[in-house]
């Protein structure tokens, strides 16, 4: 995750055109702490990680490298005795539980959908 964290910081910082030293003084800490967070060589504690991911209006999962949209949350539920994760919008009003994610699966089977099959597809994507 460190690695995937210090690529998608980059490229956030950089695509508002920020400079480091800059981007640091946002985030009250050393430029060098920026750099080392960039490089993979630190990683920021959790007050700061909030604050990283609410200055890019994205995702704690997005900047984890957990998800490709900036604006989806992953969570994970089981199903058959194995662990699937669902991706859901960042701002989708509710954070859901395990047992919210156990109860989505059983209302799709309800009306039809074929749950193992939709699991198993998206894994061969």
């Amino acid at each position: 995750w460190v690695s995937k964290f210090g690529d998608r910081l980059k490229e956030l910082r950089e695509n508002k055109n920020l400079m480091s030293k800059d981007f640091a003084k946002i985030m009250n800490v050393e430029p060098a702490t920026v750099t080392n967070w960039e490089k993979g060589n630190r990683f920021p504690k959790e007050e700061i990680l909030i604050k990283i991911a609410d200055y890019f209006n994205c995702s704690i999962d997005f900047l984890l490298g957990r998800t490709d949209d900036p604006t989806s949350i992953v969570y994970s539920g089981n199903y058959n005795n194995q662990v699937i994760e669902f991706e859901i919008d960042k701002n989708y009003p509710q954070k859901l539980t395990a047992e919210d994610i156990q109860n989505l699966i059983s209302q799709l089977e309800s009306v039809g959908f074929d749950v193992e099959k939709l699991i198993n597809a998206s894994k061969k994507e």
